[in-house]
């Protein structure tokens, strides 16, 4: 058996082991947690051995099921990208972890950082502009973002700034991961055309090698032209109208500015001209042309799929119509309330549901109620839903509320969005062998949704996700307000004291005012990689940043799409080892 101060020694070495990120944190402060440590196996009971990590003696799970487990290394940021460079290694990490081992699931895995892709590119883009410039003497932005390989992995973006080749054109060079990446081009003002720029060119899905000659060669862009007709008494002076890509709302257009002198009499029509240069290069899908009102301006936000009103692929003399929002904005006005009435301070956001006789009409709306919980706004007649969020207050929950009203002229008034009470999420965790998992953060991440185009997103209300919640262990519980909604939930151990995170995916808190989960939790042993990692020269790294995520099925989107949810994460040491205690195995 153990002694306390043999146990209290051990943890104070697990606690600097390699790749710890606890070292900082004062030995007097040890004994608010549990550590694992251990001499033989008889300490760790059943399902579990005594096995070395890190150099030390911890108690380690003897199954695992860890099947398609992905790990991401960031090494410290680059001054020549300006970003952390996010590596996802191609390592059969989890397929290295068999479905039983007596001696205990402990692996060693070297994490070698591949040499980046090289990318080499230059650009000429036709045209003229300002009369005088061609489109290759304009500095461009340049970004790489890249396309997750599955759902719940973060974004990434690098980005530089080209210069001239020498040639009448541009060019740049990039040093990154390999993969798949949309590539958007974005022209900068010129010191002598500032009005005139050349439009943005968007490559989507571009597999990027490790070593990319790339040559984009634009013609002159072509040109959106045509009319809008206006209802009469209605203005469009100063409102945008430009192109975006369909998938990701990024725009590839020149932005043209509407003018229109007078708003006509009532009953009547007006046309305005429109004209725009602009890149389409997937011809496989139409871009959206975008109409959008000025900033303050109680009109939605219009599209219109090119392909559906370019007869014949000519964009040349369209004819657009905003005759159907006639209708003259409404004032409408609400409060966010609790049960007995109290105002709450609140963000709302409204979103359009269904904008009369505007099928591909958005509006969307987001303001901040009063200290007496008021809101107003103005919005076109139609079918709406208004969203409210407490602000700086956990013991209210989030509140959706569906809004429709007809066109006139009074105000809609006296509307009430009732905000109910914050669920709470609460329970306890104790260890493997029963002990109070005291200091762990507990943490409530809003599980990600399914993913929809640019123009599902802005033509159907999304729900709010819910707010994260975060808490620590005390004397082994927790207890945290939450919104309804689902969530990613796990309690992560002191950095250092070599348990894993206990990881729950999409754990549920029920939308019933004041509803209550409850939770008894037992912290898992680890499954351990451990190992060192290297840079493309084959030197150690310091401080690289391990993120271990693991693949579930993702049954809010139908029960078919996997994404990953984050399992560990630990840091490497100065002489680049690392040790990284993972859950061996996730469940609902």
């Amino acid at each position: 058996m153990r002694s306390s101060a043999l146990r209290l020694l051990r943890a104070a070495l697990l606690a600097c082991l390699p790749g710890s990120m606890a070292c900082s944190i004062p030995l007097e402060m040890l004994e608010a947690g549990p550590m694992n440590a251990c001499d033989t196996s008889v300490d760790c009971g059943a399902g579990a051995a005594c096995a070395d990590v890190g150099g030390q003696r911890a108690c380690v799970s003897t199954s695992a099921q860890l099947d398609g487990l992905i790990l991401e290394v960031r090494p410290r940021p680059s001054h020549e990208l300006g970003a952390e460079v996010s590596h996802l290694l191609d390592v059969d990490a989890g397929g290295s972890f068999s479905p039983h081992d007596a001696g205990g699931q402990v692996r060693s895995v070297d994490l070698n950082i591949p040499a980046p892709a090289r990318v080499d590119a230059t650009l000429r883009m036709g045209g003229s502009y300002c009369g005088r410039l061609a489109g290759g003497q304009f500095p461009v932005r340049v970004e790489l973002r890249r396309i997750a390989p599955v759902l719940g992995l973060p974004a990434q973006t690098y980005a530089t700034l080209s210069e001239p080749d020498g040639a009448d054109g541009q060019k740049f060079q990039l040093a990154i991961p390999t993969g798949d990446y949309h590539i958007y081009l974005v022209p900068q003002a010129h010191a002598a055309c500032a009005d005139d720029i050349p439009p943005p060119i968007f490559l989507p899905s571009q597999p990027v090698p490790e070593v990319w000659k790339l040559g984009v060669n634009a013609e002159a862009p072509a040109v959106l032209q045509g009319s809008l007709r206006v209802p009469g008494a209605m203005s469009v002076d100063g409102w945008r109208l430009d192109l975006v890509d369909p998938l990701t709302g990024s725009v590839i257009s020149q932005v043209d500015r509407l003018e229109q002198r007078d708003p006509g009499e009532p009953g009547t029509a007006m046309q305005v001209g429109f004209s725009l240069k602009f890149y389409w290069t997937d011809k496989d899908k139409s871009p959206l042309i975008r109409l959008r009102p000025k900033d303050g301006e109680p009109r939605p936000t219009v599209y219109w799929e090119l392909a559906s009103i370019a007869l014949q692929g000519s964009t040349g003399n369209l004819d657009l119509s905003l005759l159907q929002l006639d209708a003259a904005a409404r004032r409408v006005e609400g409060r966010t309330v609790d049960a007995k009435g109290n105002p709450v301070l609140s963000a709302v956001r409204i979103q359009s549901a269904d904008i009369d006789r505007a099928p591909t009409a958005a509006y969307k709306l987001d303001t901040e109620t009063d200290a007496d919980g008021l809101f107003r706004a103005d919005l076109p007649p139609g079918e709406y839903v208004v969203f409210a969020q407490p602000i700086n207050d956990t013991t209210k929950a989030k509140a959706m509320q569906p809004l429709k009203f007809p066109a006139g002229e009074d105000c809609y008034c006296g509307q009430s969005v009732l905000i109910p009470d914050a669920a709470t999420l609460r329970g306890r965790v104790r260890g493997p062998a029963g002990e109070q998992m005291d200091g762990a953060g507990v943490f409530a991440v809003p599980s990600p949704g399914e993913l929809k185009t640019y123009l599902g997103q802005v033509l159907r209300p999304e729900p709010l996700l819910p707010r994260q919640a975060s808490g620590v262990l005390r004397n082994g519980a927790f207890s945290i307000g939450a919104d309804p909604g689902e969530f990613d939930f796990s309690v992560r151990p002191t950095p250092g004291s070599a348990y894993p995170w206990l990881v729950r995916p999409r754990l549920a808190v029920a939308a019933s005012d004041a509803a209550v989960a409850e939770l008894e939790l037992t912290m898992p042993y680890p499954a351990v990689l451990q190992g060192v990692v290297r840079g493309e020269s084959g030197a150690p790294l310091d401080g690289a940043t391990v993120i271990a995520w693991l693949p579930v099925q993702n049954d809010a989107a139908q029960g078919t799409a996997a994404r990953v949810i984050q399992i560990g994460e630990t840091r490497s040491a100065p002489d680049g080892s690392y040790v990284l205690p993972l859950p061996p195995s996730t469940s609902r």
